[in-house]
């Protein structure tokens, strides 16, 4: 069997899109159809169903992403042995981060680790946690930092980096800056802007109002931090949002965090991998780097220690 048509098999069954595998693989989608078609009748098999204008696995195709998939594991595995081996430094990492460690932690990290080995690149997907642990146990990525609290699965080594603190921002013109502690009163006249409901950062908005009997009052929904942030900005509302992703608009005077004793949530960072995957010798620096820069930077160091 042709490895390289196999390849673009697993590429395609690992999405169930021609779009997405044409921009992982760069080539074109109707080259990739070609190619699926010489695959299949190489093997005599049927390996997509076509519903709509939406492709899925036939039940040989099913078959044959079960195999193809352990079958570039091994061959990751290797590339890793033989890096290892030679404790060579660089390649490509596959990182995971929820939305906040995603995008207000780990580029900075990244950044800094690429200065010191530039033989090293990264491809960082960005999703919610569930997803991202999802990511990790399938093993499509090496190494992943989540945010909030998840019961894990027993095959995936789970370290807490660094506890941050879940806090209350307002856009600096709403009259609640003003007050000197928030009430329960207060608070149950607030309109909240807050994460979709798939998120860590719902859950623990739901568990903040339900400590507090605060009755559910939502204002928009919104898809990541960025846009909750705007949203508060232009006084559409409160959010219950971590420290860390607001240091910029704090500086800038854009929002302004609210005084509430009644609020007193730590929200982690955890640091995951799956322990049946083998860690290169660029992951294993790049978990000892990560760890470096979170004990190392002042940053860091005036968040909650785990």
């Amino acid at each position: 069997m042709d490895l390289h048509y196999l390849r673009i098999f697993n590429t395609i069954a690992k999405y169930e899109s021609y779009k997405k595998a044409s921009e992982m693989l760069h080539i074109s989608q109707p080259a990739l159809s070609i190619q699926i078609k010489r695959l299949e009748d190489q093997i005599g098999m049927k390996l997509f169903n076509k519903v709509g204008n939406k492709i899925c696995l036939s039940e040989n195709g099913i078959m044959l992403r079960e195999y193809s998939s352990r079958i570039f594991e091994l061959e990751d595995e290797l590339d890793m042995a033989i890096a290892g081996a030679g404790r060579h430094i660089g390649g490509i990492l596959n990182l995971g981060g929820s939305n906040t460690p995603g995008i207000y932690i780990f580029p900075e990290i990244m950044g800094g680790f690429e200065k010191l080995y530039p033989n090293t690149k990264f491809n960082l997907s960005i999703e919610n946690t569930m997803e991202i642990c999802n990511l990790v146990n399938r093993k499509e990525v090496d190494i992943a930092i989540s945010g909030g609290n998840l019961s894990y699965a027993s095959d995936m080594n789970v370290e807490v980096l660094f506890c941050d603190k879940l806090v209350l921002v307002a856009s600096p013109s709403n009259p609640l800056c003003d007050k000197e502690d928030l009430t329960v009163n207060d608070l149950k006249k607030i309109n909240f802007i807050i994460h979709k409901t798939d998120s860590q950062l719902y859950t623990y908005y739901k568990k903040f109002i339900t400590d507090l009997s605060i009755p559910e009052k939502i204002n928009m929904y919104l898809g990541d931090i960025a846009a909750i942030k705007r949203a508060v900005i232009f006084d559409f509302g409160i959010a219950l949002i971590p420290y860390i992703t607001i240091k910029s608009e704090l500086q800038h005077k854009q929002l302004k965090v609210l005084n509430c004793s009644a609020l007193n949530i730590d929200y982690p960072y955890s640091l995951i991998y799956n322990r049946n995957r083998s860690l290169s010798a660029t992951s294993q620096k790049f978990i000892e780097y990560i760890k470096s820069c979170i004990n190392n930077d002042d940053e860091y160091r005036n968040f909650i220690k785990p």
